[in-house]
């Protein structure tokens, strides 16, 4: 019997994706050419592309100067940084992959003192000055956590044109369409939830005035690319980056933001499950933690169990992504019960170069054996950790057969 997974579908209107497998955006601090992708960029993009999935998400790229934990994350705001990204686009097809660009704005998750936004003098912006608990800064001495020191957007029309301006760029860079960051703890999610944005104008208090921002952001894009090349990525239970919010607030927020998503005809919704005790980890980098109290979910609380029909229902032209520890097996059973449409896998496409044909061909995936350096560093060479990991054996033998 074929594998629903490996089915070939039509995203949007005319992306062909090659199965619904999808290859998640991850940073992983190798664009160490002044924030551009590299030739250690190219090749690990096209190395997954040449495996096959349907769909890959680069990695989030910034829109602007930034003073986030990531320092060799790429950018994405003058024409330099598109030309060093038509070099991933273009290599990625010519193996017949398929490329989506994420824009990405970390809003009050920064510090100041990091190098590029030292040096840029930009301030770090959040819709309220209202800090972020925690944060790491590895590159900075002390503990120093994320900035108290934020600047409230007085005009946000000049943050939509920056993400505007960018996704223009990643058009010209030959990217196959958008998805749009609006999880993480990011400026986007800040303006989504309650506690961190204690605005009084048209985008503060109601759920409604706080999806205004996120919201025009997206028509912004959607005005460059058309609605059905742009998809967007959510998470209602998000718990990163001090972004998690009580169940009531989640319901509302989402029932609203999710319908309006919907009004816009995109091409899918990715929708994430983290935040969630889904039972396993394919990463002891990242651990689940239990939630605060007064936002904690049901039991087996899943996303796409709440909010899949606002997203699936008769006459939809919306695709459902979902994302975060989803096994083959999970997802085929949703693909098959008209649950979802797409399955996006991220992490263990970092230490499973072979990961559709694993899937093809029943094998299991394989584990991070090596810490937690491989996802951000730090390491000598960019390729390490990168690069420089093994196809299973048996897909070993068949690529040396096909090269001979």
């Amino acid at each position: 019997m074929a594998d629903i997974l490996l089915e070939p579908v039509v995203l949007g209107d005319n992306i062909h994706l090659r199965n619904r497998i999808c290859m998640g955006s991850m940073t992983r601090n190798r664009c160490i050419d002044n924030s551009k992708p590299t030739d250690a960029s190219i090749k690990h993009y096209v190395s997954r592309a040449q495996d096959g999935p349907g769909l890959i998400i680069a990695e989030g790229t910034f829109i602007s100067p930034h003073g986030a934990e990531w320092p060799h994350a790429p950018v994405m705001y003058n024409q330099e940084h598109a030309d060093a990204w038509s070099k991933v686009t273009s290599a990625v097809h010519e193996v017949g992959g398929k490329i989506f660009f994420q824009p990405w704005h970390p809003g009050r998750i920064q510090n100041e003192n990091m190098p590029m936004l030292k040096e840029a003098g930009a301030p770090v912006h959040a819709p309220s000055k209202v800090p972020a608990k925690g944060g790491k800064f590895r590159t900075l001495e002390g503990t120093p956590g994320y900035t108290h020191n934020i600047t409230e957007i007085d005009d946000p029309s000049s943050i939509v044109e920056q993400f505007r301006h960018s996704s223009a760029l990643a058009q010209q860079a030959g990217f196959d369409g958008i998805e749009l960051l609006s999880q993480g703890g990011y400026l986007l999610h800040n303006f989504l939830c309650s506690h961190a944005n204690l605005r009084i104008d048209q985008y503060g208090g109601s759920a409604e005035n706080r999806c205004r921002f996120p919201l025009e952001v997206l028509d912004s894009i959607i005005e460059v690319w058309g609605p059905r090349v742009v998809g967007i990525k959510i998470c209602p239970p998000d718990d990163y980056n001090d972004s998690a919010i009580s169940y009531e607030e989640l319901t509302e927020t989402y029932t609203y933001y999710i319908k309006e998503l919907m009004r816009r005809d995109l091409a899918f919704i990715n929708l994430s499950r983290r935040g969630c005790q889904v039972g396993r980890e394919t990463d002891a980098y990242f651990r689940s933690q239990p939630r605060p109290e007064g936002k904690e979910l049901p039991s087996g609380y899943e996303p796409w169990s709440q909010f899949g029909h606002l997203i699936k229902y008769p006459g939809s032209r919306t695709m459902l992504m979902v994302n975060h520890e989803y096994t083959p097996e999970e997802a085929r059973d949703l693909i098959k019960q008209a649950k979802i449409d797409l399955v996006t896998f991220a992490r263990p496409f970092i230490y499973n170069p072979d990961l559709v044909s694993r899937i093809k061909s029943g094998l299991p995936f394989a584990m991070n054996d090596r810490g937690g350096r491989v996802n951000y560093g730090p390491f000598q060479d960019p390729n390490e950790n990168y690069n420089d990991w093994p196809l299973h054996e048996k897909n070993q033998f068949h690529s040396q057969q096909a090269v001979s």
